[in-house]
């Protein structure tokens, strides 16, 4: 589960970890994400998990290009975001997942999540499928 952990980004320095290590820096590890694919119409919760969340303050999280909504640190071991709705152009590619705190750090985890590819499944899709 930690593998597309084992490369990341971090502060917009490279950071290989050891073989599953997950990616730390400045006292934050990053250790894994579930779930790591989503409906592409968006409004899935997400967990990051590791440790030293709490010291990050306030975070604006993007998947992709678009900004998450429903961001929180809810443990020092668990951020919390809500996925937002898939541009078509994102759909079955991994995504990069940016974490941006006020303090202007940056974490880019990259290739993290990825959107499901078909129709969006809002409720009412199947039947409008089968019409």
């Amino acid at each position: 589960m930690v593998g597309r952990f084992r490369h990341a980004v971090v502060a917009f320095v490279v950071v290989a970890a050891a073989s599953g290590a997950g990616c730390k820096k400045e006292g934050v590890f990053f250790r894994d994400m579930a779930p790591r694919s989503g409906r592409p119409s968006g409004g899935e919760e997400v967990r990051l998990l590791g440790s030293g969340f709490r010291a990050l303050g306030g975070l604006d999280v993007r998947v992709g290009p678009k900004p998450a909504s429903n961001v929180g640190i809810a443990d020092d071991e668990t951020i919390v975001f809500t996925t937002p709705e898939a541009r078509e152009a994102d759909q079955g590619r991994p995504l990069d997942i940016f974490i941006l705190t006020a303090e202007g750090r940056s974490y880019v985890l990259r290739g993290a999540f990825t959107y499901r590819r078909g129709p969006s499944d809002t409720p009412g899709s199947e039947l409008q499928r089968r019409l």
